[in-house]
């Protein structure tokens, strides 16, 4: 279906606005995302599409939902959720804590973040989660906290009763009195004035998105998020991922048996 050319266009316009690399393995998965985006806008010309995705916002911004992938659920990852309960128990970064989410898909990540806090600290109302997403659909049933079966069927049936209500056969939203605590944004993470804008952050969750960067992007990224992060806050990663070639801005220690990133004291200036 795409020609080189197309692709290339296609691709192109996806990192410019994204940071992601799609490289010829993805070509398939394009293609699909693709001819999918052009039947629902009732398009059949390729050269009409790219006109489209260049001249409407709203339309990228479409394009851009269907090719980020947003498989998710609650308590993933549960290794890094207990590092995060043990610390914010040991370390002393000050108060509210706040954490952030990016990208934060469509909520689970940020709502099972407010889970545990809620559980661990002695004040569960001294907190705020920041979710983050590029994706505008994510980011929409992220704030309704609707979710079926299979995306809390990893959650302790305990937290299930006590923080969500039933609302289906199959169908649980999040509690208002949890979903008071989460903030969710649309926004990009090489967007360093909209990064800057969210504030400071203890603890920031940026897991699995980074393995989708070339390394440009990817110092970018880092660079960003080290400006939100305070002094001695931590940076979590996806199990696949690490830091250490591109950066040396996070130093990597091992808390509760997983590897987190600790910000490294930025140095003063020598006179």
């Amino acid at each position: 279906m795409l020609t080189d050319f197309y692709f290339h266009t296609l691709t192109d316009m996806i990192y410019k606005e994204t940071g992601i690399v799609f490289d010829g393995r993805k070509r398939y998965f394009v293609e699909n995302r693709v001819r999918e985006h052009m039947e629902e806008l009732g398009i059949n010309s390729l050269k009409e599409y790219i006109y489209r995705l260049k001249t409407d916002r709203s339309v990228l911004k479409e394009f851009i939902s269907k090719i980020t992938v947003n498989e998710t659920y609650f308590y993933r990852e549960y290794y890094h959720l207990k590092a995060l309960a043990y610390l914010v128990q040991k370390e002393k970064l000050g108060f509210p804590i706040r954490v952030l989410s990016i990208p934060c898909s469509t909520g689970e990540e940020p709502y099972s973040i407010a889970i545990v806090l809620s559980e661990v600290l002695e004040n569960p109302s001294n907190f705020e989660v920041v979710g983050v997403d590029i994706d505008v659909n994510a980011v929409k049933k992220a704030k309704e906290g609707v979710y079926g079966k299979r995306s809390v069927s990893k959650l302790p049936k305990e937290y299930l009763m006590r923080y969500f209500e039933q609302v289906g056969e199959e169908l649980w939203k999040v509690k208002e009195s949890l979903r008071r605590k989460v903030r969710f944004y649309e926004g990009n993470i090489l967007d360093r004035m909209f990064i800057r804008s969210l504030g400071k952050f203890q603890y920031v969750f940026c897991k699995n998105l980074l393995i989708y960067f070339d390394d440009r992007a990817r110092v970018q990224a880092i660079n960003n998020l080290y400006d939100v992060t305070v002094e001695g806050g931590y940076l979590f990663l996806g199990h696949a991922e690490s830091i250490s070639r591109v950066s040396s801005l996070f130093e990597p220690v091992k808390v509760e048996g997983t590897i987190v990133y600790r910000k490294v004291k930025e140095e003063e200036d020598e006179w």
